[in-house]
């Protein structure tokens, strides 16, 4: 078997977005089958509207601090150890400050993720 299992952090690739997301993502699953980033939340995501995937699951797994996500007309409030699975074709929008862990499912694919500029997609319902 010559497929890598061990990655280290050196081995991930960071990223930045507008509004205040950051963090590493990891190379894929040696099959291909799923992506794992590490994030570190202050601020708002998307900036203007709604993310949605058109095919891949994100798990997001919260580390520490507090987010809260809209997931179509339902705002969840992620705390330490909380868990919550962004299904495709889903529409979701972050806002808080803490650190989580993302697994996609199957491997991150940025051509797949759109954003939706929509002024009324707010946490605040």
């Amino acid at each position: 078997m010559n497929k890598k299992i061990c990655f280290t952090k050196s081995s991930a690739e960071s990223f930045c977005i507008d509004g205040g997301t950051k963090g590493l993502i990891y190379p894929d699953h040696p099959k291909g089958q799923y992506t794992i980033a590490r994030i570190n939340m202050n601020g708002v995501y998307p900036v203007i509207g709604y993310s949605i995937n058109t095919k891949c699951t994100e798990t997001i797994v919260m580390l520490k601090g507090e987010i809260k996500i809209r997931v179509d007309d339902k705002v969840c409030e992620l705390k330490s150890g909380d868990i919550l699975i962004i299904l495709p074709k889903t529409k979701y929008r972050i806002e808080g400050q803490g650190e989580v862990l993302d697994l996609i499912t199957p491997r991150w694919d940025k051509k797949q993720n759109k954003i939706i500029l929509d002024s009324t997609f707010t946490i605040k319902i």
